[in-house]
């Protein structure tokens, strides 16, 4: 059994995905339901509902970052993939488990950075202007983002590692 074979049959990586997809379906249902609501009101009613524009960007941080995310994991994140048409099968591989690797460091830099961010906004405890909402609960979606990235970034660089590392040890024999 392949290691991501592993990790996926595990019940923490089920979990983790229940969680996620849950996290992007009812932010995905609570953008457009509030966004809505705030059309209706504005032109039907012409009314206003005070502080929705800081709901919707929580709700859209939340849905970025969970969608980031699961693009990750999905493995179907944009990418500019031109060089590795110019490369033998070998040179491909060694260039995802590159990019994989490069993309798990970075991945894990931006969670530092996130959760040194998040940190700081429960310090200081920042608030938006309207509702008074508490900014930690829109950058708490950054790093739940790029700790899933990391995450699944890292799984995938030892998939590509070891699926790398088997076929060196199969051509040479």
């Amino acid at each position: 059994m392949r290691f991501l074979d592993a990790v996926k049959n595990s019940s923490a990586w089920k979990f983790i995905l229940w969680l996620q997809r849950a996290l992007l379906v009812l932010s995905s249902l609570f953008v457009v339901l509030i966004m809505c609501v705030t059309v209706l009101l504005r032109y039907v009613f012409k009314s206003d509902l005070f502080g929705m524009e800081e709901i919707v960007v929580i709700a859209a941080f939340w849905l970025y970052f969970m969608g980031s995310s699961y693009g990750v994991y999905d493995q179907s994140h944009v990418k500019a993939d031109i060089i590795p048409q110019f490369l033998p099968p070998r040179g491909r591989a060694l260039l995802a488990v590159v990019m994989d690797m490069t993309m798990a460091v970075l991945c894990i830099l931006f969670t530092v950075w996130a959760v040194d961010m998040v940190l700081y906004s429960i310090e200081w405890m920042p608030r938006t202007t309207g509702l008074r909402i508490p900014v930690f609960i829109s950058q708490s979606s950054v790093l739940a983002g790029y700790a899933l990235m990391s995450f699944y970034a890292v799984v995938h660089f030892f998939d590509g590692l070891f699926s790398f590392l088997s076929g060196a040890q199969e051509g040479t024999s």
